[in-house]
């Protein structure tokens, strides 16, 4: 525990990189001989100044508690759990802070899957679907939890009962965006929430472009659903191409701006994918057994027109009994018509959707599923 005190200290020093830090490792074998050396010692290494004369260690004590009070495991770079997948990127992070259960990403199949967070119906679809398949192929789904394809991608690996990471922007402890409360919290029974940044911390419009090279770096392919070609999205696919990783792109409209960043990356020479089974076609020499395991899946898969409701739970019912086909209804309506709280009501619908018998549309309306 004193090595990890030692290294948080390191890092919440102003001016600190990753890469120094690693320098520093390498010079002085233990963070506890770096936090214990004086200046005469430190310009022995390149790039390190009078920084490292702060031995205050309130900030990484703070950390620990906070992970402790949070529930949240600190995986070490040093640490053998740390993904090997991940430590082959530029500027991997020195520290991944952890919530649920982290799966063993370098002995299985890990797939991104990313996209617009103002997605289209036809993008939300298809990001459910090709997770689901890939899910029951025995794949890992990775994400970034953020409105849109993120969302979807993970509720679609929920669906086929799999486990899925989600890469945030902030602290483990904070839910990003709030109404994706109910989204983490079964994440993080069914896989793990990650990031690099310690608790408490607030999601910056900066932290997302950082954390894109580590769902990138946690896969080895990525796939992107809708988006702009100066996206977020778009950074993480061409991240995925420069970590030599495989990278996939679903087409879509030609006249809609979604569908610029997905052909683009096809132009450039990502692979063009219409379902999981094109992926999992360009990977079975490194995962043989996958191929069968997906044409057993789609030949098991749930049709949701006829689905039996039965076994769902009151609150659930009622909610689906208050949706139509053919017109969204906003969350409010629900909650007013069903005389029930907003919480309750959003965790039938995040319920209810990841089982495939409604669609989420932007501004907090649902619809049922055709």
């Amino acid at each position: 525990m004193k090595e990890l005190l030692y290294q948080l200290w390191l890092g919440s020093l102003h001016n600190i990189s990753t890469a120094k830090i690693h320098c520093l490792k390498k010079h002085f074998k233990t963070f506890e001989a770096v936090y214990n050396a004086d200046m005469s010692e430190y310009t022995k290494v390149d790039g390190i100044g009078t920084e490292l004369l702060d031995k205050n260690l309130d900030s990484a004590r703070k950390i620990l508690e906070d992970c402790d009070a949070n529930q949240i495991e600190i995986i070490s770079y040093y640490d053998k759990r740390y993904p090997r997948r991940l430590k082959q990127i530029n500027s991997p992070p020195a520290v991944l802070y952890v919530r649920g259960t982290l799966p063993p990403i370098d002995t299985v199949l890990t797939v991104a899957v990313v996209g617009a967070r103002r997605s289209s119906l036809y993008g939300n679809a298809c990001a459910i679907e090709i997770s689901k398949q890939l899910t029951r192929a025995g794949a890992i789904i990775v994400s970034g939890m953020a409105r849109g394809i993120d969302s979807a991608a993970h509720k679609g690996a929920l669906k086929a009962e799999g486990e899925t990471i989600a890469v945030l922007g902030c602290g483990a402890d904070i839910c990003y965006p709030p109404e994706n409360k109910e989204l983490k919290r079964i994440i993080e029974s069914h896989g793990a929430v990650v990031t690099e940044y310690p608790p408490g911390t607030v999601p910056l419009a900066a932290h997302f472009p950082v954390r894109n090279r580590i769902i990138s770096g946690l896969s080895v392919a990525t796939v992107m659903v809708e988006g702009s070609a100066t996206s977020g999205s778009a950074i993480t696919a061409r991240l995925s191409v420069e970590q030599g990783r495989e990278t996939f792109c679903v087409p879509g409209r030609i006249d809609n701006e979604l569908s610029m960043g997905p052909h683009q990356l096809i132009r450039d020479g990502a692979r063009l994918v219409t379902s999981a089974k094109d992926i999992i076609m360009d990977l079975t020499r490194d995962y043989p057994e996958l191929m069968v395991d997906v044409m057993l899946g789609e030949q098991a898969r749930d049709r949701i027109i006829g689905k039996q409701t039965e076994g769902l739970p009151a609150e659930q019912r009622l909610v689906l009994g208050l949706l139509k086909n053919d017109f969204p209804t906003h969350i409010d309506e629900i909650c007013h018509l069903a005389s029930i709280e907003p919480a309750v009501a959003n965790q039938s619908l995040v319920m209810l959707e990841i089982n495939g018998f409604i669609t989420s549309l932007p501004g907090n309306q649902y619809i049922l599923r055709k």
